[in-house]
């Protein structure tokens, strides 16, 4: 209370004070870093290992199950899905919500390390990727149709040297540029000739093309080195090349006898972009974390101004994605709510007192604002689309406690008190009924930090800004609104007349207090009915991200073949031209793009696949009034127009991707009853109404050559298997055997064969080790065409297939699901176990973190009550006022066609702290009276009129305050805007009338049975 005092007597400090504030905030928000979304930390990782040339059950057999059983041993593990494919395993590894990722990471390099000796000869060394969640900050297309995609990559890597300078940036890469290398062709004819191996051709070269220092020669003068070129300086040095002579003629054997020399583009290049339809490579660009990308944005934009006055005219260079953009659009978008929210407090605030008192009053707003940003600054929270957010919400808050300490100000100003006097009065009548309403509004947000998990950690900065907010706020309202309120605030001439409104609450109390029990009743029987009509919300966990961008992914039915998935999304590149929404295209052909969004699935490299990133705009036509209509429109068109393969339309999605809102993981050991169930599933939800796009992850099965060695007949001819894999692997894959270096260029050197066909595969002549002798393949292996899966899925060490299904626009994924299950029961598969993992499930798990925080936010509520009043009766009856709110969270969704979200369910929690608020202080007011004397009833009356006004404007600010964020049309805070808006609503009108009823009829009990006893003890 001193320093409240001296506040008060000293004004011009506090004012000097204030100014400093004002001017540390708003250069704080300058320098915060500034995203579009919060950082989400992977809980999960990829283990990738590459087995060359084992098939996909060999792949899965003796690389994938090794490793599952290792990585379910470190700590914090929840499950794992694994991919066995030609040559490659990969194990992704997800914790549980209470892991510690540094510590397990730890673990699981330390698990991998350990199980690499008990992998096959030839693995390679298991890589580990623990930052899945990284996204590209810009990507930039370099594009233009009389260029090659090395001519390309040429112009992008001098782009990324001018762009690498600028402060922020972490790295470029570099994608889609094609590179050449030397590939020397041996003529499997000629090469047979002599008694020479394939290996042997690339193990000469290797050691021929070597620079090895010589050394030097010492002299008086002093020492000269010595340099004795060995490297090869033209393709003619290759062909020249000695790699053995002939065992007939005794003629030395070159690299031109037996192979052919040229430059070439690498043939294992299987990806490759084009950005409207032209060939593209991608420049992909990261920024460095704790940066402002807005500010370093404006400096790459000036950098490419200048590197685009020096490429060609026919070089285009296009922003694919550009975050600094995106992240500024975002940034305004709600800075701009948040000034329309202050802007409605303030009409709110100037209209529901005189304009004096309501400068006084606003005044709380900016330097609340102001303190938090410096907050917010220390901490290292980011501005992006949560934060802003919670200032939103805490906007309306922010001012309530400058409203009721203003009121009670101007009140005793009102009796006569001198200004400093009646400041110091009116903080010390409601210093403990403000405190705790403020512990209580923190109180109510603070549980909401305990949300676990990927969704706790996206959403995370909201209750943290809000309690920040508040607790400023309420140290403003004791420090700067006395002091500036006892120097500003003048006594009123006239009495306040009671308005309209307020007349109508006494007479509508009056009546109340006198049927207590009707009233209750009646509350009792809204508040069930209100009940009932949740059950009528649709169920919602996160909406797609609000971004003008959709993603189509392409799947080829014909396997490793890139030339064919070109022309697969060749038409889907036409479908989408022919849309006037569709603003631009860009897709990657053999894999995905850079990732760029944070939610955004791996798509790991392979002929077969495609992404195309799609850019929209639905305003330019009114044909469609959400970016899911024209997602659903595009599916349509797409499924009737393309052949050859299958593309699937989807958006991006909010802190924890699933894929689709019906999601269906199918375990078993048979592949053929996995197989068999996923097509049961999937006819039946094609059947159920607001299903779209149903579809399963079964892999394909293709045909491939399988050499299967004779063991016996390969020893007796003095073959190992290592001489018969490795030979084989070169004649048909290619060896790295040295690198051309020309013009300051790498170029590797390839050595490979021209085998075309199984015949001549067969006529391959394998070199033994041991003999120095040349046998046929034919002679020690036979050669058969087999079928087999292209990849094998495990889920928690078991074969899965994942059914998907999207949901049509107006329908309801919990609804599908429901009916789904009903279907799915009915069902024999065949002992194939189905578990839903779909939005239902995210709803399921992750509402039950918030009912315990709800719970969790009540209790403490409670607590601080009892304290405050020394009594458990009391905060029953203050919390009466919660179950009223939600009767206005249901009109206001339905009246906002809106779904129970995640984030709805956040307002509800986030309502209890406010509504409670407005009841401590009608309490507060109710026990003022009843210390005067007053009986009960008449003391509920007074207590309604003497605090009309502040809680009417409090409870109006904080409505108003959100007024913009519910009209904004976003779809993940819209809902929750929407709930603390109309739950305050009805919880503030209802509070007038329900809590005096109720503290009325306890009591007068209270009263009667005390009566009853003196008289008892009188009588004796």
């Amino acid at each position: 209370m001193r320093l409240i005092k001296a506040a008060i007597e000293n004004k011009k400090i506090v004012l000097f004070l204030t100014a400093i504030a004002l001017v540390a905030g708003i250069y704080s928000y300058y320098i915060i870093p500034k995203q579009e979304s919060p950082d989400i930390s992977s809980p999960l990782a990829m283990v990738t290992t590459i087995y060359p040339g084992a098939s996909p059950s060999e792949i899965e057999n003796l690389v994938t199950k090794k490793i599952e059983e290792k990585v379910e041993e470190i700590d914090g593990y929840d499950y794992s899905e694994s991919f066995s494919k030609n040559s490659v395993s990969a194990v992704i590894v997800y914790l549980n919500n209470d892991a510690d990722p540094d510590k397990s990471w730890r673990e699981l390099r330390d698990k991998i390390n350990d199980i690499q000796s008990e992998l096959p000869e030839g693995c390679q060394e298991s890589i580990i990727n623990t930052d899945l969640t990284e996204a590209t900050g810009m990507m930039i297309s370099i594009s233009g149709e009389n260029y090659s995609y090395e001519e390309l990559g040429n112009y992008a890597d001098e782009i990324k040297k001018e762009l690498s300078s600028i402060e922020g940036i972490s790295r470029f890469d570099v994608s889609g540029k094609q590179e050449k290398q030397v590939k020397v062709e041996v003529d499997l004819s000629q090469i047979n000739k002599y008694d020479l191996s394939i290996e042997e051709v690339a193990a000469v070269l290797k050691a021929q093309n070597i620079n090895i220092p010589s050394g030097s020669l010492n002299y008086e003068t002093g020492k000269i080195k010595v340099k004795a070129p060995g490297s090869f300086t033209s393709l003619q040095d290759i062909e020249n090349t000695i790699v053995g002579v002939s065992s007939i003629s005794g003629e030395t054997i070159k690299i031109k006898d037996i192979a052919k020399v040229y430059m070439g583009y690498n043939d294992d290049a299987d990806y490759k972009y084009t950005n409207q339809g032209i060939n593209a490579v991608i420049l992909a660009g990261y920024f460095q974390d704790g940066k402002n990308i807005v500010l370093i944005g404006e400096e790459v934009r000036k950098k490419l101004d200048e590197v685009k006055n020096n490429l060609p005219s026919d070089i285009q260079l296009d922003e694919v994605i550009f975050q600094p953009k995106d992240v500024s659009d975002s940034v305004d978008f709600f800075m701009q709510k948040l000034l329309e929210g202050i802007v409605f407090v303030l009409i709110t605030v100037f209209v529901g007192m005189s304009l004096r008192n309501a400068m006084v009053i606003s005044s709380v707003i900016p330097i609340s604002i102001a303190l938090t940003f410096i907050t917010m600054y220390v901490l290292g929270i980011e501005v992006h689309q949560v934060s802003t957010t919670a200032l939103i919400i805490a906007l309306g808050i922010l001012v309530d406690d400058a409203i009721v300490i203003g009121d009670a100000i101007q009140v005793e100003i009102d009796k006569g008190k001198p200004g400093n006097e009646a400041a110091f009065y009116a903080i010390k009548k409601l210093f403990v009924p403000v405190f705790t309403s403020t512990l209580i509004i923190v109180g109510a947000f603070a549980p909401l930090l305990t949300i676990p998990g990927a969704v706790g950690e996206f959403l995370k900065a909201l209750p943290l800004v809000v309690m920040i907010c508040v607790t400023w706020s309420y140290i403003s309202a004791l420090l700067l609104t006395p002091s500036i309120s006892s120097a500003f605030f003048k006594k009123r001439n006239k009495e306040e007349k009671e308005g309209i409104i307020r007349k109508m609450f006494r007479i509508i109390l009056t009546f109340s207090l006198k049927h207590k029990t009707i009233v209750i009743l009646s509350a009792i029987a809204i508040f069930l009915v209100s009940v009932g009509l949740f059950k009528t919300l649709g169920m919602q966990f996160f909406p797609y991200v609000d971004k003008d961008i959709l993603y189509v992914d392409i799947e080829n039915e014909k396997v490793d073949d890139l030339d064919s998935t070109n022309q697969l999304v060749k038409q889907v590149e036409e479908v989408l031209q022919s849309q006037k929404e569709v603003t631009g295209y860009t897709s990657a052909i053999g894999g995905g793009l850079p990732k760029f969004y944070v939610t955004l699935p791996t798509v790991s490299n392979s002929k077969d696949v495609a992404q195309t990133l799609v850019k929209v705009d639905i305003e330019k036509t009114d044909t469609f009034s959400t970016r899911q209509e024209l997602a659903e429109h595009l599916q349509y068109l797409l499924d009737t127009n393309i052949s050859g393969g299958k593309a699937t339309v989807k958006l991006l999605e909010q802190a924890k991707p699933i894929g689709a809102p019906i999601r269906l993981r199918l375990i078993g050991e048979d592949l053929d009853q996995l197989y068999a169930a996923s097509e049961k599933i999937q006819e039946q939800l094609r059947n159920i109404p607001g299903t779209l796009n149903v579809r399963d992850d079964a892999s394909q099965k293709t045909y491939q050559y399988e050499v299967n060695i004779d063991d016996t007949k390969a020893s007796q001819k003095g073959l190992l298997k290592s001489d018969i894999l490795k030979q084989i692997h070169i004649a048909l894959k290619g060896s790295t055997s040295s690198v051309y270096r020309k013009n300051g260029s790498e170029y590797d050197i390839v050595v490979k064969t021209n085998i075309s066909s199984v015949k001549e595969l067969k006529n391959l002549q394998i070199k033994s080790s041991i003999t120095g002798n040349k046998i046929l393949l034919g002679q020690v292996a036979s050669i058969n065409l087999v079928s087999e899966l292209d990849q094998i899925k495990h889920y928690n060490k078991e074969k899965t297939i994942t059914v998907y299904s999207d949901v049509k626009t107006g329908s309801n994924a919990v609804d599908i699901e429901d009916a789904l299950a009903k279907e799915i029961d009915k069902m024999d598969l065949d002992g194939v176990k189905v578990i839903y993992d779909g939005e239902k499930h995210q709803i399921q798990e992750n509402f039950t973190s918030l009912a315990l925080a709800g719970v969790l936010t009540i209790v403490i509520i409670y607590v601080l009550l009892t304290i405050q009043f020394n009594s458990f009766i009391e905060p029953i009856i203050i919390m009466t006022s919660l179950p009223f709110s939600l009767i206005g969270v249901v009109i206001g969704l339905m009246v906002f066609n809106m779904s129970l979200s995640f984030t709805a369910v956040m307002g509800i929690i986030s309502l209890i702290g406010v509504v409670i608020r407005n009841a401590i202080l009608l309490i507060e007011y109710i026990h003022d009276g009843r210390k005067e004397g007053l009986a009960v009833d008449e003391a509920c009356l007074q207590a309604v009129s003497q605090r009309f006004r502040p809680i009417i404007l409090s409870s109006t600010a904080t409505i108003t305050a959100l007024i913009p964020l519910a009209f904004s049309k976003s779809d993940l805070f819209g809902p929750m805007a929407v709930t603390i808006m109309f739950g305050l609503l009805t919880s503030t009108f209802l509070t007038f009338i329900v809590i005096p009823v109720v503290y009325s009829l306890i009591s007068s009990r209270k009263d009667q049975r005390f009566l009853q006893r003196e008289h008892v003890e009188n009588a004796m």
